[in-house]
C-alpha cells in the first residue's frame, strides 16, 4: 500500500498559529481520506514556522468500486398503456447513457443501478489535499502577488508524493513537486526526500528540527547550559520560542546594570513579552541583568550584541517614562483619565472608575468580605484604570494594572489593594484569601463591560467579538468557580446597570440580560468540554438568565444530570410528568393560577407522591412514588376536581425535577 508525504512550505507563520495549523491539517486530511474510501493506516505530523508536514502510511491504491441507484420518473409516467417507454423515460435513459431495458421498478418509480469504478489514490489525493489546506482557519490571513485567495502566509513550495509519484495539483498558484528546502539561512538549498523517515533526517542535516517536542527540549537544555544563573523558563515563553525557530540555539546576554533600578515587572515584561528573552535569576530568585536568547541563525556574538543593544534601548525608554511617572501621583493619573474615552456612549475612563469603585464594594461583599474591607474595595476599583494614563503603560501596554499596582504600593496603599489592581486583567490560578479582592475587581470590571456593551446592543455575532465579550463572560464563570461561595451574577449585573443609570447612561437592560444568558450558555459548553451536549441542554432548561447566573449551581446541576443519565430507567420515570404537563399545557388543561387541594387527590399513590415532593430534597426519593403514581392513577380523571388535583401535583413534582434540569432533553442511544 502506498504512503503519502506532504509538506506545505511558506513564509514564517506566527508562533501562535503553528501548533493549531498542524493539528487542523492532520485532522482535515485524516477525515477526507476516510470519507474518500482510501482508508487510513497511520498518520503523523510535524510543524515549524515555515512548514506543515503530514505523513500517511497504508493508503489504498484505489477506491473500492461501488454501485449507486439513480431514480427516474414515476412508473406510471415512464411507460404508456402498452408498456412502451414514454419520452420521460427515454430522456432519463439518455441522461444515464442506458436503454429502457436496463431500468427496474421499485416503490412506484423506475430506477437504474449503475456501477462506479474506484478512482486511483493519486487522483483523489490531488483533490482532497488542496481542499484540506484551504479549509484551515487562521485568526489573521493575508494576500500576496496576484492571488485573491487568503492564507496565513505566502506559500513558497509544496512537496507532495505518493511513494515515488508526485501528486499533480496546485494551491494558490504553487504547483506540487518532489522537493523540500532546508533552513532559510543555514542551508537554503533544495533536496528530494524518499519517504517520511528520510525527510526528517534530511531536514536535520539541513538544520531544521521538524519535531516541535525535540525543539522544545533543545531550548530547555540549551538555556540551562548557556545560563550563568537560573533561567526563568515559563511554559508559554518556551512554547513561543519553539514555534519561532527551526534550529534553536541558546546563548546568554546582559543588559546594563544601571537599569536594575526599574521595577522587576518592567524588566521581565520587556525581556519576555516584548523580546522573547528568558530572564535569568540568581540562586535566591532575584532578577539579574542577564538574559537567555534563542536564535534561529546567525553568528552568536553578532546576535548577542544586537539583542543587548535592543534591550538596553527599550529599558532606556522605559526608564525615561518611569522617572517622569515618579513626578505624579495616582490621583494625577486618575484625573488624566477624564480625557480618555472608554466608549462613545459609555463615557470616559474616569467615569468608569467611579462605577468600578462602587461595584467592587458590592462584588467583594458578595464574595463574603466583611464591611471593614469596603474602603480597600473602593480604592481598588477607583484606581484600577489610573495607570492607563501613565507614561510607562503607554510604552509597555502589556503592563496595564501591573504598573498601577506598583504605584499603589509606592504611595503606601495596602498590599490587598495593590495586589488587586496588579492582577485585575488575569484570573489567578488559586482563589487564596489574599487575592479575593483581586477577583472581586476582575468580576466588577467584566460586569461593567458586559452591562455597557450588551446594553448598547453590541452583541457578538458569528466569530466577530471586537470587544472581547465572550472572554468577559468566560472570566466571570471561571471566577465564580475559583471562590467557595455560590456567586449569583444576576443581582450584581443589576447593580452594574444601576451604576450606569446614576451617570445618565441609558441602556437596554432587558436585551442585555438575554444576550448575556446566551453568552453564558455558549461559554458553559466551551469551558465544560467533557459534558455531553444534551446534558447541557437539560441544565440550561428554558435559558432563563436566573437559571444560568450562578456558575457553581449550574456546574452542580450538570454533574447531577450527568449522573442521572447513567440511569435510563430513572430518567424515563422523571420524563413522564414533564411530558404529560407539556401536553396538558398545549391543550389548556392546566389552570396556571390553580391550587392543589390534597383532599381531591384520587388515589393513595397520589398522596404518597405529594408527601415525597413536599418533604424530600433528594430526587432519588421521588423515583418510586412517581412510578407508582402513574401505574395506579388516571391523571386525566373524569372528575374535574381529581383531574385538577393530579395536574397540580405534577406541577409540584415538575418544580422539583427542574431544579436539576429538563430530563426530557437527555438523549439515549436507540
Amino acid at each position: 500500500m502506498p504512503n503519502l508525504l506532504f509538506e506545505l512550505g511558506c513564509e514564517e507563520m506566527p508562533a501562535s498559529a503553528v501548533a493549531q495549523a498542524e493539528a487542523d491539517l492532520r485532522d482535515e486530511i485524516n477525515t477526507r481520506l476516510v470519507d474518500s474510501g482510501l482508508g487510513l493506516g497511520s498518520i503523523q505530523s510535524c510543524a515549524t514556522p515555515r512548514r506543515l508536514i503530514i505523513g500517511v502510511e497504508g493508503i489504498a491504491d484505489h477506491q473500492a468500486d461501488r454501485s449507486e441507484e439513480a431514480r427516474g420518473p414515476r412508473a406510471g409516467a415512464a411507460f404508456d398503456e402498452s408498456g412502451n417507454p414514454t419520452k420521460a423515460l427515454e430522456g432519463f435513459c439518455r441522461g444515464q447513457g442506458i436503454s429502457a431495458a436496463d431500468v427496474f421498478t421499485k416503490d412506484d418509480y423506475v430506477w437504474f443501478k449503475k456501477s462506479i469504478p474506484g478512482r486511483a489514490a493519486i487522483e483523489v489525493l490531488a483533490e482532497i489535499i488542496p481542499d484540506a489546506v484551504k479549509a484551515l482557519k487562521f485568526e489573521k490571513t493575508m494576500r500576496w502577488g496576484t492571488e485573491k485567495a487568503r492564507f496565513v502566509r505566502p506559500i513558497r513550495w509544496i512537496l507532495a508524493k505518493l511513494d515515488e509519484q508526485v501528486i499533480p495539483f496546485e494551491i494558490y498558484g504553487v504547483s506540487a513537486g518532489a522537493q523540500s528546502f532546508g533552513h532559510r539561512f543555514m542551508s537554503p538549498g533544495s533536496f528530494e526526500p524518499k519517504n517520511w523517515d528520510d525527510h526528517i533526517e534530511l531536514l536535520k542535516k539541513n538544520f531544521v528540527e521538524a519535531d516541535s517536542d525535540a525543539r522544545r527540549e533543545r531550548i530547555l537544555i540549551g538555556a540551562k547550559t548557556a545560563s550563568s544563573g537560573i533561567p526563568d523558563l515559563t511554559d508559554d515563553l518556551v512554547d513561543e520560542n519553539t514555534y519561532l525557530t527551526e534550529w534553536p540555539v541558546a546563548h546568554e546576554g546582559a543588559f546594563s546594570p544601571e537599569f536594575m533600578s526599574l521595577p522587576e515587572p518592567v524588566l521581565v515584561t520587556a525581556m519576555a513579552k516584548h523580546e522573547r528573552f528568558f530572564p535569568v535569576r540568581d540562586s535566591a530568585g532575584a532578577i539579574t541583568n542577564k538574559f537567555i536568547s534563542i536564535r534561529n541563525n546567525g553568528d552568536e556574538d553578532l546576535v548577542r550584541k544586537g539583542n543587548e543593544w535592543v534591550l538596553n534601548a527599550r529599558f532606556n525608554d522605559a526608564r525615561f517614562f518611569y522617572l517622569e511617572d515618579q513626578k505624579k501621583s495616582l490621583d494625577d493619573f486618575l484625573a488624566a483619565t477624564e480625557q480618555m474615552l472608554y466608549q462613545d456612549k459609555l463615557g470616559t475612563v474616569r467615569q468608569r472608575a467611579d462605577r468600578l469603585a462602587n461595584l467592587t464594594i458590592v462584588v467583594n461583599s458578595a464574595l463574603g468580605a466583611p464591611e471593614i474591607e469596603n474602603s480597600d474595595a473602593h480604592k481598588a476599583g477607583l484606581y484600577a484604570k489610573a495607570d492607563l494614563s501613565s507614561g510607562l503603560v503607554s510604552e509597555l501596554s502589556s503592563l496595564q494594572g501591573v504598573i498601577g499596582g506598583e504605584y499603589a504600593r509606592r504611595e503606601g496603599m495596602s498590599d490587598r489593594v495593590a495586589t488587586a489592581i496588579a492582577g485585575q486583567y488575569k484570573l489567578p490560578k488559586e482563589a487564596a484569601e489574599q487575592n479575593r479582592l483581586g477577583i472581586a475587581l476582575l468580576i466588577a470590571d467584566q460586569l461593567d463591560k458586559l452591562a455597557g456593551f450588551l446594553g448598547l446592543g453590541l452583541i457578538p455575532k458569528g466569530s466577530s467579538d471586537p470587544f472581547g465579550l465572550r472572554r468577559a463572560a468566560t472570566m466571570l464563570i471561571q471566577s465564580a468557580w475559583l471562590v467557595d461561595t455560590n456567586v449569583d451574577f444576576a443581582p450584581l449585573l443589576d447593580e452594574a446597570f444601576t451604576e450606569y443609570a446614576a451617570q445618565g447612561v441609558e441602556l437596554d437592560s432587558c436585551s442585555a440580560v438575554k444576550a448575556l444568558a446566551d453568552l453564558f450558555i455558549g461559554r458553559y459548553e466551551a469551558t465544560m468540554e467533557n459534558v455531553d451536549h444534551d446534558v447541557h441542554d437539560g441544565a440550561v432548561g428554558n435559558g432563563d438568565w436566573n437559571r444560568l447566573s450562578s456558575p457553581n449551581i449550574y456546574s452542580d446541576r450538570v454533574k447531577r444530570l450527568d449522573e442521572f443519565k447513567k440511569r435510563p430507567e430513572t430518567v424515563q420515570t422523571f420524563t413522564r410528568p414533564l411530558n404529560i404537563l407539556n401536553s396538558a399545557r398545549q391543550k389548556n388543561h392546566i389552570d396556571s393560577a390553580g391550587i392543589l387541594v390534597s383532599n381531591d387527590l384520587g388515589s393513595p399513590q397520589a398522596k404518597e407522591l405529594l408527601n415525597a415532593a413536599q418533604n424530600s430534597s433528594d430526587l432519588n426519593q421521588l423515583e418510586k412514588p412517581i412510578h407508582e403514581f402513574f401505574e395506579s392513577t388516571m391523571v386525566m380523571d373524569e372528575d374535574p376536581k381529581v383531574r385538577n388535583a393530579n395536574l397540580q401535583l405534577l406541577v409540584l413534582v415538575e418544580e422539583k425535577l427542574l431544579e436539576v434540569g429538563d430530563f426530557t432533553k437527555l438523549v439515549f442511544e436507540g
